[in-house]
């Protein structure tokens, strides 16, 4: 049985509704519920036609995806002040995007991992002991790609005053902007007395909510992925050399990120 355009269209518009605005008590549609409901408005219609629908039309109830609004009264100017960074700072000067990656936890499995084989993938016990976090008080060199930094126990004014020298030891001449988030820990009088000393760096802030701007994230999120969310360590010594040992085999062949994004109403006055 072929279905109209006009069944599909309804399908579609029902399935953009929230459920629980036609009397259906749940989160979100499963294509079961949706086909129920479909056939209650008289349109005689089977679950495997509803599910081949939501697929033609890329039509997902099931996922979901997470974003915050950022309410900083200077959001406009506080995003083109780091777009002007990224995209019109001088050649010779450097830009270096830092921020904390708090509460990394040293995580180890009560039995090693049975590794994968064909048709099988990697099985992990479920349960963990706990070794304690730390935090990677990180640097991202966004002309080259490099990251650098080093773990602590603490993440307060003076250590982050800490990353800032490290930065400064590591690039001892020339200009520089400085991009991080608004943690009060950036805007103490210990981190403005470091700046007043080094005025050579100029620090730019992220709007709140808003520290995707800042690419030290993108950084961060590689980290995760690739040495966080699937190590297994058995004390914070171990995860700290892990997250070193991966710092330094990136930085070997770090690449820039390719930074495209350009708000339209950037654009217009930036070329």
């Amino acid at each position: 049985l072929s279905l109209s355009e006009a069944d599909c269209a309804k399908v579609e518009a029902e399935a953009c509704r929230p459920p629980k605005d036609v009397g259906v008590p749940v989160a979100r549609w499963s294509v079961a519920l949706l086909a129920e409901h479909i056939r209650s408005l008289d349109i005689d219609m089977s679950e495997t036609s509803v599910g081949r629908i939501l697929r033609d039309a890329a039509l997902q109830p099931h996922r979901q995806k997470m974003w915050l609004t950022s309410h900083d009264e200077e959001f406009r100017a506080k995003r083109d002040d780091v777009l002007d960074v990224y995209y019109n700072a001088p050649t010779d000067e450097h830009i270096i995007c830092l921020d904390e990656k708090t509460g990394i936890q040293a995580l180890e499995r009560r039995f090693a991992d049975i590794p994968m084989r064909p048709g099988v993938p990697v099985r992990r016990e479920f349960e963990y002991i706990r070794h304690g976090t730390i935090t990677l008080m990180g640097a991202l060199d966004v002309r080259l790609g490099k990251v650098f930094g080093f773990a602590s126990e603490d993440h307060d004014a003076l250590t982050f005053v800490d990353l800032l020298d490290v930065v400064d030891t590591c690039y001892p001449t020339g200009r520089g902007h400085l991009i991080m988030d608004n943690l009060s820990a950036h805007d103490t009088d210990d981190v403005l007395d470091w700046l007043d000393d080094h005025p050579r760096w100029k620090r730019h802030f992220t709007p709140k909510h808003a520290s995707w701007l800042n690419q030290i994230e993108c950084m961060f999120s590689i980290l995760d992925r690739r040495v966080i969310a699937r190590g297994s360590f058995d004390s914070k010594e171990e995860l700290r050399d892990r997250l070193y040992d991966y710092m330094i085999w990136h930085n070997q062949t770090a690449q820039p990120f390719n930074w495209s994004y350009r708000p339209k109403s950037w654009g217009t006055l930036n070329p």
